[in-house]
C-alpha cells in the first residue's frame, strides 16, 4: 500500500472543536477543514479505503512563520480522513511521524503518505533508524 496525497492546512486541535452551552462540538473551521478533506480525497484517490494497519507520514507546509506544535494538527487531521472514509477508523494508525516543512504562502499545505505498517515494537525495543 502507498498512498500520498496533498490537504489543505489542517486547523489545530485549539480550533477543531467549539464548546457551548450545550457541549462541545466540531468548529465552523473544523467542518470546513473536513469538507475540504473530502474533496481533495474524492480527487487524489477516489475509491480508496483502508482496512490494514499503516503507517502515516505527515508534512505540515505553515501559511507563516509563527510558533507551532506539529503534534496540535494530528487529531483533526485523522478524524478528517475518517469522516471522509479513507479508513473506518484512525485506530488502523500504528506509526504516525510529523514534519515541519517550509513555509507556503498564502494559506499553507498539507502532504500525507501512507504506507503499510512497520511491525510492532516489543517492550524496550528501539525503533529502527533507518
Amino acid at each position: 500500500m502507498h498512498y500520498e496525497l496533498y490537504i489543505p492546512f489542517p486547523p489545530t486541535i485549539n480550533s477543531y472543536y467549539t464548546k457551548t452551552q450545550r457541549g462541545v462540538f466540531i468548529s465552523n473551521k473544523g467542518r470546513k477543514f473536513r469538507a475540504e478533506v473530502l474533496t481533495a480525497i474524492e480527487e487524489q484517490l477516489p475509491g480508496v479505503c483502508i482496512e490494514e494497519r499503516c503507517l502515516v507520514e505527515v508534512v505540515l507546509y505553515p501559511p507563516d512563520r509563527r510558533v507551532r506544535d506539529v503534534d496540535n494538527y494530528n487529531k483533526p487531521l485523522l478524524d478528517a480522513f475518517t469522516k471522509a472514509g479513507l479508513w473506518s477508523d484512525d485506530s488502523l494508525v500504528d506509526q504516525l511521524f510529523n514534519y515541519r516543512g517550509e513555509v507556503h504562502k498564502p494559506s499553507g499545505s498539507c502532504f500525507v503518505r501512507i504506507t503499510d505498517a512497520g511491525p510492532l515494537l516489543k517492550v524496550g525495543q528501539s525503533p529502527p533508524m533507518d
